[in-house]
């Protein structure tokens, strides 16, 4: 992370067009991508497991279909043998738990890392981001269980919405609308140290008056996003089909598998920090907030804990 002092009220406190949002983002990120690449990288690593495990579970070509272990444990369940079964559900099962347990804790610590950048406070190790994560877990993973259940119960109201027979507009526009007003959830909780639904409660607040641009902007950085892996991961993607045709191996696609990981390495933080620089600009527009006291307070404690 930037060893800058805390930015000057100009810097900090100007509100600023789509232009110099995305202007902040890149320097913020090239001024800090050696504190903020480790957590892309974590944050990355499940993903990465999971693919790789995937893929072990593919045979090379010439193999045929019984040299798939997923492929075995089947065959031995018609036979009444559902060991290999069990044991593969169970470890996907306790994967997935695992990881929807740890994301509120490392969204916390992703976050508390891209606030520091956007604020050029003085860098903190990867461990002390986690502390901060770990302070805030709980309100983290009570916003997250919460967000799930309002996305649960939201489908069938915005299937009903549209009568059914317009459900499929209705259904994504709603999710997508819903999604920009709880943007800044995790943010309210690290940032601001809200709890669970004060936390929701305050990015509706944040969101309301400027839904429009802060969807338009949203869209413009998830394009961003996946342009940027595109150009990463398209050419790799097509030369490890033309590889595995040529070969049949699926060696190529474990290098693939590598190869996106990598790519998320840098989107991940990329985009916190785009979701952060957009969150104070919203403040800023709002509440005339000043940044450069909350930054200042908190280089001079450095306590790890941001205060409102």
């Amino acid at each position: 992370m930037s060893t800058h002092s805390p930015a000057p009220a100009d810097d900090v406190l100007r509100p600023r067009d789509l232009g110099q949002i995305l202007d902040q983002t890149f320097r913020v990120f090239g001024r800090s991508w050696r504190s903020l690449l480790p957590m892309g990288l974590i944050g990355a690593t499940p993903g990465l497991l999971y693919s790789l495990f995937v893929l072990s579970l593919s045979p090379d070509l010439q193999m045929g279909p019984f040299g798939n272990p997923l492929v075995r444990a089947l065959a031995a369940a018609d036979a009444g043998d559902f060991s290999g079964v069990l044991r593969l559900g169970s470890l996907m099962v306790v994967s997935w738990v695992a990881i929807l347990l740890l994301y509120p804790l490392y969204k916390g610590a992703l976050l508390d890392a891209a606030t520091r950048a956007v604020l050029h406070m003085p860098p903190v190790s990867v461990g002390e981001s986690f502390r901060v994560g770990a302070t805030r877990y709980g309100a983290m993973l009570g916003s997250h269980a919460l967000l799930v259940l309002m996305w649960i119960a939201a489908v069938p109201l915005l299937a009903l919405a549209g009568l059914l027979v317009l459900a499929f507009l209705t259904i994504p526009v709603g999710l997508i609308a819903l999604a920009t007003f709880t943007v800044f959830t995790g943010h309210a909780v690290v940032v601001e140290q809200k709890g669970a639904g004060s936390a929701i409660g305050r990015s509706f607040e944040l969101v309301r008056s400027r839904f429009w641009p802060l969807l338009g902007t949203g869209i413009v950085f998830w394009l961003l996003s996946t342009l940027l892996s595109y150009i990463v991961v398209g050419p790799s993607s097509f030369a490890a089909g033309i590889v595995t045709a040529i070969t049949g191996s699926f060696l190529p696609f474990t290098l693939l598998t590598l190869v996106e990981g990598l790519a998320a390495t840098f989107i991940t933080p990329f985009m916190a920090v785009g979701l952060t620089v957009v969150y104070f600009d919203t403040r800023v527009r709002r509440e005339g907030y000043d940044l450069e006291w909350m930054a200042r307070q908190q280089a001079e404690s450095a306590t790890g804990d941001f205060q409102p």
